[in-house]
């Protein structure tokens, strides 16, 4: 009697063994791809906005008279030039988090530049730099990052 309870104590605790390795290594996965998908996305997204800046500067205005629409200009194709850069090397989420802001923020001096010439804005994006919530990171249907009023933007040198 006592061997067949030693056994069964056994028994139990190599079935619970398993069962918890399988779980550890199921988990291990799902936080490997959860990872990869991140990545992807992040990449997704900073590509597009950079590919969506350069755009833009393709039909901006090569010079303006104005003196702080110039210098918007001039940020706006040094953020442009420091995303493309970042984008040919980029390996890591945070690289890519980085490259979109880089895009974001020459949007956003390009829409300064059509301000101060009068001009209706152009495309928008969400401003992660302003929101005070923002975490880095790109949750799925978490828009919270999406800048409601545009007044609200900073101006980067």
């Amino acid at each position: 009697m006592q061997t067949a309870i030693e056994v069964a104590i056994a028994s139990f605790g190599a079935v619970v063994a398993i069962v918890l390795v399988f779980a550890a290594v199921l988990g291990l996965r799902s936080s490997i791809e959860t990872r990869r998908r991140r990545k992807a996305r992040a990449k997704a997204d900073a590509e597009a906005w950079t590919r969506l800046l350069g755009n833009q500067l393709a039909i901006a205005p090569g010079r303006v008279a104005d003196a702080e629409a110039a210098g918007a200009l001039e940020r706006a194709r040094k953020l442009h030039s420091n995303a493309d850069e970042i984008l040919k090397t980029a390996k890591k989420t945070k690289q890519y988090l980085r490259i979109r802001t880089y895009a974001l923020a020459g949007l956003h001096n390009l829409n300064v530049v059509r301000q101060r010439l009068g001009k209706a804005p152009g495309p928008q994006g969400p401003m992660p730099f302003n929101d005070a919530a923002y975490t880095g990171l790109d949750r799925a249907g978490d828009r919270s990052d999406i800048q409601k009023d545009t007044s609200a933007g900073l101006y980067f040198y």
